[in-house]
């Protein structure tokens, strides 16, 4: 009569019944920790490549904008001329908690410019502004004119609209340089001149309001104001005293 093996039949039988209730269990948590940290690590390299994207989007408006006011300042263009036609014009304003400057003079860049503006060669007087936008949010706007043309009259005659130039610069700040103070300066009082050197910053904002704008910041010293101690008139002013 054979010897059964019980001991081997027991053994069979609870590898047959499977996984328990507490292993399930386990290898569930387990697998909902290994889920929880992949989704981490996604989010955070989500977040890291969005935040790369907006800052190296923010320093292409800030350099775009700061280069072309560099050229266009660089290009001023200027006569004394008792209409006061070739002044240099700052407005110290704010919004929205940045400098807001309004900034407008004559140049012969083409800065800013659109490819199919009439402005685009030539002297023109160039102004620039922060304003609010269609959406409510800071923006920089320019408005090109005649060189000859008084900004306000220009804008009422014509109902001119600003060109929105990047929804991106929240501010824009004009400082002027003292030679007494041998500092910056907010205030020039010169109402028919250009300055010497200026500084100019753009506050370019992000997405998040509770970021710090990016601040890009140049200091120029204006090629034409050389010509202020040759005392060169304007070509009108000339033509009219004849």
């Amino acid at each position: 009569m054979k010897n059964i093996d019980h001991t081997q039949n027991e053994t069979g039988k609870r590898n047959r019944r499977g996984f328990t209730l507490l292993e399930i269990i386990v290898t569930i948590v387990v697998l909902m920790i290994v889920a929880t940290v992949a989704m981490n690590i996604f989010s955070a390299t989500l977040f890291a490549w969005k935040r790369s994207t907006e800052v190296a989007e923010s320093m292409q408006h800030g350099d775009f904008t700061i280069e072309q006011l560099v050229s266009a300042l660089n290009s001023t263009v200027y006569f004394n001329n008792p209409r006061k036609i070739y002044a240099f014009k700052v407005e110290k304003n704010d919004l929205d908690g940045l400098p807001a400057d309004t900034l407008s003079f004559v140049t012969s860049s083409g800065a800013f410019m659109p490819m199919d503006s009439p402005y685009l060669e030539g002297p023109h007087r160039l102004k620039l502004l922060v304003d609010h936008d269609e959406y409510g949010d800071a923006a920089l706007f320019a408005t090109p004119m005649p060189a000859i043309a008084d900004d306000e009259e220009f804008e009422e005659d014509y109902a001119t609209d600003p060109m929105i130039v990047s929804r991106s610069i929240g501010g824009l700040e004009i400082l002027f340089w003292d030679d007494d103070a041998e500092d910056w300066t907010e205030e020039w009082e010169s109402e028919n001149s250009i300055p010497e050197r200026i500084q100019v910053t753009v506050y370019v904002q992000f997405p998040d309001e509770d970021e710090d704008p990016m601040q890009f910041t140049r200091i120029i010293n204006i090629p034409v104001y050389e010509s202020l101690k040759d005392g060169l008139r304007s070509p009108v002013t000339s033509s009219n005293n004849r």
